[in-house]
């Protein structure tokens, strides 16, 4: 686990000061808020706020809302794993029946 300071080492023009806004925020939520302990993920995070902010333009009121957006699609994708390592255990004549219903889903075909 990182310290704050790890942190702001870690991520071009991140402030201790804004590490501590964005966890007063919820953006970051580390392990452990009394004495916070950071993940590689965390860094991640601040590294991504920082872009939005500072060289996409976002307003802080447009960051939560990115990062609900963000947070979304990797949920998502991580149901599609998911979906997929259990199709992967179907026998092939399910696999192939799934596959060509997906297929004619998406041509418009019947519902």
């Amino acid at each position: 686990m990182l310290t704050e300071r790890d942190v702001v080492a870690r991520v071009e023009r991140l402030t201790v000061t804004r590490l501590r806004v964005w966890v007063a925020q919820g953006w970051i939520r580390p392990a452990d808020e009394r004495a916070p302990s950071f993940s590689e993920t965390d860094v991640a995070r601040a590294a991504l706020i920082c872009n939005l902010e500072d060289e996409l333009g976002f307003a802080e009121e447009d960051v939560p809302v990115l990062l609900n957006l963000i947070d979304q699609i990797h949920g998502l994708r991580a149901e599609l794993v998911g979906l997929l390592a259990a199709l992967d255990e179907l026998p092939d004549d399910v696999r192939a029946t799934v596959r060509m219903r997906i297929t004619t889903l998406r041509e418009g075909g019947p519902r």
